[in-house]
């Protein structure tokens, strides 16, 4: 928190790291569930508008290249800036932090401004490369959304820095806020022009989501004493080293965005619509992600980068090894529960309008493939922001590489023999390994963490998960929310309740085998409670 001492502002935490990184979780959790629900409600409203078809594709695709800078230079910029800045906050030199942060912003704002001037020329290429399948009217119409969404590059990379140097503050509730305001935007553009302008208006309203996105955030920049300038710094020693480490930090957080990448590229050469249920498969699996996972990451990476400053290896150890228990109790059951009750959901989430149930059995399959690798991809944001709150770019840089490349590979084996299904398993299986690789590697770097006691937890975990997933089938089977020809609100009603039931019993049995992180989130509700009392 920052609080006011002999006239300066300095910056003095409240609470144990471990707890206060549980507080912020908290915060950001609950709002990033609003914007996951904003963020089925858009896609929802855009399968219901477009269906999966071509139009479909063409957006997505077009979404690929500017969506992938955005991610990857973006967080690139914030993740290398954090731990820097962090740097100067515990040395309380407020001046030089907010100096620096300026100037990586204004490097920010310059380099979208030119990547996006440069990819609207080059969109014809870039669709040729992304998606070789693409041909007549279908080309050129993603050459031409490709071209309307490189707007968005300045406006979105900029939101993303103002939300680091938020979160190095500590004050997450409007970056958290953010994407809920950019979904409502697009839902909007849907509903009100959607018919009118039909999927070029889509794009049109993308790009005016992530203005929103950044203008949100703003209001909020004062509270921390935020002064900013307009200089560069070029030849600044943080400035600098941001500089060296901006490349290998892009190319490890580009990992994921590479996968999907990879999927439309084979995708784009198998039947129509398989780019489009791969893409729907891999949002609803990544909605815990998104809820859980990034309040996690977002909670733990200041704290991570204000231990590593401190050099107090012990806490960040146990901050890795809280993150990493809290992301496996959230991820396990909800992964089984995907694997379970993916044609419903998927049914209940997308089946409306031009999206039909030849669409719906082909999201369903990219479900179950998503889901194996799903606590996978919940443990590299915590494992790589570790690497990256102690300075270490080479191993997330080399070891994310080489998954890449595994998953090419297990894509080109898997593809004759799954379909689309083979490119959402080879996703699984090349994140598994690169999970592995990447928790290795940090235990030499950080041999305090303790890796036994963890895996303890995700057996149990996964036993937990286990008991609860063989009681919602029983329950599913019952209550006949696998018949295809079950009305929505009778279907919403079910799964709502046999949601509900997982989750009781889920937590029933992780107290029977005694979780450690089950103690460790009811303490921390009940510490919240009384308060509230």
């Amino acid at each position: 928190m920052v609080t006011k001492s002999n006239g300066k502002y300095v910056r003095v935490p409240a609470g144990t790291p471990v707890a206060r990184m549980a507080r912020a979780a908290g915060i950001v959790l609950l709002l990033n569930l609003l914007s996951r629900v904003l963020g089925f409600v858009r896609d929802a409203s855009i399968a219901a508008r477009f269906g999966a078809g071509p139009a479909t594709d063409a957006y997505l695709v077009a979404y690929t290249i500017p969506y992938f800078l955005q991610t990857i230079l973006g967080m690139a910029f914030v993740t290398v800036m954090v731990p820097v800045v962090t740097a100067y906050l515990v040395r309380d030199d407020r001046d030089q932090g907010w100096a620096v942060a300026s100037a990586v912003g204004n490097w920010t704002f310059l380099i979208m401004t030119l990547l996006a001037v440069a990819g609207a020329g080059l969109a014809p290429w870039l669709v040729q490369v992304l998606a070789p399948g693409f041909a007549g009217t279908v080309y050129a119409l993603t050459v031409k959304l490709t071209r309307i969404m490189f707007l968005s590059l300045p406006f979105m990379g900029t939101g993303m820095l103002i939300s680091g140097i938020l979160n190095a503050g500590y004050i997450f509730t409007s970056p958290a806020l953010a994407p809920a305001v950019s979904n409502l935007v697009i839902i909007a553009t849907v509903v009100f022009a959607g018919q009118t302008f039909g999927i070029t208006g889509l794009a049109i309203g993308t790009v005016l989501s992530f203005v929103a996105y950044m203008a949100i955030q703003l209001p909020d920049l004062p509270r921390l004493q935020f002064r900013y300038t307009w200089r560069l710094l070029a030849h600044h020693p943080a400035v600098r080293q941001i500089g060296r480490h901006l490349l290998p930090v892009s190319l490890s957080l580009a990992v994921v965005q590479l996968y999907l990448a990879t999927n439309r590229f084979f995708a784009s050469q198998l039947v129509p619509g398989s780019i489009t249920a791969l893409d729907f498969g891999n949002r609803l699996v990544t909605l815990p992600l998104g809820i859980f996972v990034a309040s996690v990451t977002t909670a733990i990476f200041p704290s991570l980068a204000e231990q590593a400053a401190l050099q107090d290896r012990r806490e960040m150890a146990h901050l890795v090894d809280r993150g990493l228990g809290l992301v496996a109790l959230t991820i396990l059951p909800a992964a089984a529960g995907l694997i379970i009750l993916r044609e419903p959901l998927v049914r209940l989430v997308f089946e409306r309008g031009a999206f039909d149930p030849r669409a719906t059995a082909m999201t369903a399959v990219a479900v179950l493939f998503y889901s194996l690798g799903l606590l996978a991809q919940a443990m590299h944001p915590i494992l790589t922001r570790a690497f990256y709150a102690l300075q270490d770019v080479v191993v997330p840089v080399t070891t994310g590489l080489l998954s890449v490349g595994l998953n090419i590979l297990f894509s080109y084996l898997l593809v004759p023999y799954l379909g689309h299904g083979g490119l959402a398993l080879a996703n699984s299986l090349a994140a598994s390994l690169y999970a592995l690789m990447l928790y290795l590697a940090l235990y030499r770097r950080l041999p305090e963490l303790k890796a036994v006691t963890l895996l303890g937890t995700m057996l149990r975990t996964g036993l937990a998960a286990l008991g609860m997933g063989l009681l919602v089938w029983l329950a599913g089977r019952s209550l006949a929310v696998f018949a295809w020809s079950q009305p929505l609100a009778g279907l919403l009603i079910r799964l709502t309740g046999l949601i509900a039931a997982g989750i009781v019993t889920f937590w029933g049995l992780a107290r029977l085998l005694r979780i450690e992180e089950v103690n460790f989130i009811s303490t921390m509700l009940r510490r919240r409670l009384q308060r509230v009392i």
